[in-house]
């Protein structure tokens, strides 16, 4: 009876220790969450009247055509950008993103996996992998967005792929984030042509169709990683929170566990002792 009070106490210990290292991590990951949403909210505003613009600037451009509008007949191939994490403990983010990549992605198309879970869940894929992403680890690192950027535009002005695609995770609150499918070329305009009177366009049309398009693709591929890098520390702190309450629950099962054996132990010891005095 002794030993077995021995070991629920032992096991208590342990499982202490997991419920302080899941609640801090649950603490950090919170914390996170809401320095990272207060960022994508405001990116988001920024985005959403970026967009207004350049739709409004390609319903009155008829003498200019950018080539990030026109579709790649030649190209039979894709390429996608995939987001995942590169630190665990995120619950289903990665699956989820997974599930929807392994649905899309086909032998012949080619990818940019971002995120150390990511490579090594292709790292034995028949598609063909972009080489120089390895390194990611997350969005702090400011020059991944332009080098991703720079790499896209030139290889569709190549004529290299039909479509480019980035597969992320859409924020819908702390508890509700979908992997999605978005297409960012070729760029389709949402917005059809109207009989308003057209705005003035300085420096000319043509300039600002060249320049607009590629710094608005850059703004949207950074929203997209804010967007996911929200998703990820919000279904850590999710994920932390189940196991820190798991971890309680735990707890108090065992700490009834240990008074009923310790209570069993020393009901023993005292019959035992009441037994030898009888026997003197």
């Amino acid at each position: 009876m002794s030993q077995n009070v021995i070991k629920i106490k032992s096991r208590i210990k342990s499982v202490t220790g997991a419920y302080k290292v899941t609640s801090a991590m649950k603490l950090v990951s919170t914390v996170k969450l809401k320095q990272w949403k207060n960022k994508m909210l405001a990116n988001k505003d920024y985005n959403y009247q970026l967009k207004e613009v350049v739709d409004l600037l390609l319903m009155f451009s008829k003498k200019s055509k950018s080539p990030y509008m026109r579709i790649n007949e030649n190209a039979s191939k894709k390429l996608y950008v995939v987001l995942s994490s590169t630190l665990g403990l995120c619950g289903s983010y990665n699956n989820n993103i997974f599930k929807v990549s392994d649905s899309k992605i086909t032998s012949e198309d080619e990818a940019i996996i971002l995120g150390q879970k990511g490579i090594i869940h292709y790292a034995n894929d028949d598609f063909k992998v972009f080489e120089g992403f390895d390194e990611y680890s997350s969005l702090m690192d400011s020059s991944l967005v332009k080098k991703l950027t720079n790499i896209l535009l030139k290889e569709y002005e190549k004529g290299t792929y039909s479509e480019i695609h980035i597969i992320y995770s859409e924020y819908k609150n702390s508890l509700v984030f979908l992997a999605k499918d978005y297409q960012l070329l070729p760029f389709v305009a949402s917005k059809e042509e109207s009989n308003d009177y057209p705005p003035i366009m300085e420096p000319s049309e043509e300039e600002l169709v060249k320049e607009l398009i590629p710094f608005y693709l850059k703004t949207n591929i950074y929203s997209k990683l804010l967007e996911s890098t929200v998703c990820e520390h919000a279904a850590r702190s999710n994920a932390m929170e189940n196991a820190t309450n798991n971890a309680k629950d735990l707890l108090e099962e065992l700490q009834i566990e240990f008074n009923k054996a310790r209570q069993g132990a020393i009901t023993q010891e005292i019959t035992e002792i009441v037994a030898a005095a009888k026997a003197i």
